[in-house]
Parts: C-alpha cells; sequence; structure tokens
C-alpha cells in the first residue's frame, strides 16, 4: 500500500503497510537512522519525533496515521 508522508518538508511515497510503524519507515525505508530504536514500548523516547511541532513516539505510531497529511 502505498502511503504519502512529508519528512523534513521533502514529499515521499512509501510501499508498506499501515500498520507499519513511523519509526521503521523512517529508519529502514527512508534511510533517517537519525531516529533510534530504544524500548519500542514508548516509555524511553529514543524513537521521539517532531510531528508538526509536537513530540510523538514513532515506534508506537503506525504510517497510516500520519500518511497524506
Amino acid at each position: 500500500m502505498i502511503n504519502k508522508i512529508k519528512v523534513n518538508g521533502a514529499d515521499h511515497e512509501v510501499d508498506v503497510d499501515g500498520h507499519m510503524p513511523l519509526l521503521w519507515v523512517l529508519r529502514d525505508v527512508l534511510g533517517m537512522t537519525g531516529t533510534k530504536f530504544g524500548c519500542g514500548m514508548a516509555l524511553c523516547g529514543a524513537c521521539t519525533v517532531h510531528l508538526d511541532g509536537r513530540p510523538i513516539r514513532s515506534c508506537i505510531t503506525p504510517v497510516r496515521w500520519r500518511a497524506d497529511r
């Protein structure tokens, strides 16, 4: 399934399942390894990214939640 996301001002189309965590799309699909995996349960904050100026835990946020926005 194609999901359209905007990262750092650039548009991207990723062909992944909509339930895939945003963390893995950023790291494995887009090669943006600055986002880190920590606990995988949104407790440690290692995977925190800014989404519309607000911090979110990318390890538990499905890419479909952000696609096409």
